[in-house]
């Protein structure tokens, strides 16, 4: 029987070892929730150095999605700080497409659409919705993958820079624009220069400042600007630089309009102080009526349209085609998609905003001395 035993055992062996071995696959991971239910993933700036921060879209989302249970599906928010780092932004979305735990992910920070994040966008294969422009450098593929999942809520840059250049009084107004050196303001730059060139104007002098450079800016200022002039601060300027500190107020002399980057949220125009009067930025009509803002009603919108989208289920490339062929009227503007077509907001709404009384409004032609 001992004999018989070992035979047996070293034919099963035998046996094994000269099977092939078959690669089964593995599955892709589902969310795992109650029907009628929608996972959506949102990626702010909570801390960090980078602005906007994402405070008002956070509210502003976490109110939506609970206005959404009455007729809607129960959107299921998780929020999760990538504190002002394109790195942990990366991170989480990689994390996203390991776990599958969304259906859709926001993304409420400035962001890059460079070859890496369309490459894990496309790993993600879930529906992306960008509350804030997008900075999108040449070279990237159109037919990328992650393009069919990334839909922009938010003006283009060079619709925003179009709308604070079409608000000079003249041909001939002086410009300077002032960057950081950051990518965004990069990208800014470009726009706002290309709408000079494009509206017939000069060409604007560029000065790159930053933090340690605020006591001499004034100083550097001055002799540019003159009766009429207009500074355009590229990126988030009103963070890195105070604008109340920085440009002369008028006087009988001097007249300067500044204008700030679509990326100006309340807290920064609340720190505008004396300088308020004078400041400008790009934004959408409906901002002047609510609290939070532009960046707050489009992270709003962003959940709505997910919620409408969703119907009676939440499979990813259904949603996404839902996304691409339909029509969404959201608090900050109406959004129209389609296969081609994944910038949707309505240029129509993007207006100029300032702050006044303690609130946003919508600003007045800039005067002319």
């Amino acid at each position: 029987m001992r004999a018989l035993a070992t035979c047996l055992v070293l034919l099963l062996t035998a046996a094994c070892a000269a099977a092939p071995r078959v690669a089964i696959p593995v599955p892709t991971a589902s969310p795992t929730h109650e029907p009628g239910t929608l996972a959506v993933t949102a990626l702010l700036d909570l801390s960090g150095t980078r602005a906007p921060k994402g405070e008002a879209q956070r509210t502003a989302m976490q109110e939506g999605a609970g206005q959404q249970r009455a007729g809607g599906p129960l959107v299921r928010l998780k929020i999760v700080d990538v504190a002002g780092s394109d790195a942990r932004l990366v991170l989480e979305l990689r994390h996203a497409a390991e776990t599958a735990d969304a259906d859709a992910i926001v993304i409420g920070t400035p962001a890059v659409l460079d070859d890496v994040l369309v490459s894990v966008i496309g790993l993600v294969r879930r529906p992306v919705l960008f509350t804030l422009p997008l900075v999108e450098p040449p070279g990237v593929a159109a037919d990328a993958e992650g393009r069919r999942w990334a839909f922009a809520l938010a003006p283009s840059l060079e619709q925003a820079a179009r709308s604070a250049v079409s608000a000079l009084p003249s041909r001939a107004t002086p410009t300077l624009i002032v960057t950081d050196g950051s990518l965004q303001a990069g990208r800014e730059q470009v726009a706002i220069e290309a709408e000079l060139t494009r509206d017939g104007r000069d060409r604007p002098f560029v000065m790159t400042a930053g933090v340690e450079q605020r006591d001499t800016f004034v100083q550097r200022l001055r002799p540019i600007v003159s009766t009429g002039s207009a500074v355009f601060f590229a990126g988030p300027a009103a963070s890195y630089l105070s604008p109340q500190r920085l440009v002369p107020p008028a006087d009988a002399t001097t007249s300067v309009a500044t204008f700030l980057s679509y990326l100006t949220d309340p807290a920064d125009a609340a720190r505008l102080g004396d300088a308020a009067p004078a400041a400008r930025w790009p934004g959408l009509r409906a901002a002047a009526a609510t609290a939070g803002g532009t960046h707050a009603a489009t992270a709003t919108d962003a959940v709505a349209i997910l919620a409408a989208a969703s119907g009676t289920g939440i499979e990813p490339e259904r949603l996404r085609q839902r996304i691409e062929g339909g029509t969404f009227a959201g608090i900050a503007t109406t959004y129209a998609f389609g296969p081609s077509k994944h910038a949707g907001a309505d240029p129509r709404d993007l207006v100029l905003l300032a702050w006044e009384g303690g609130r946003i409004t919508l600003a007045r032609p800039i005067a002319v001395r």
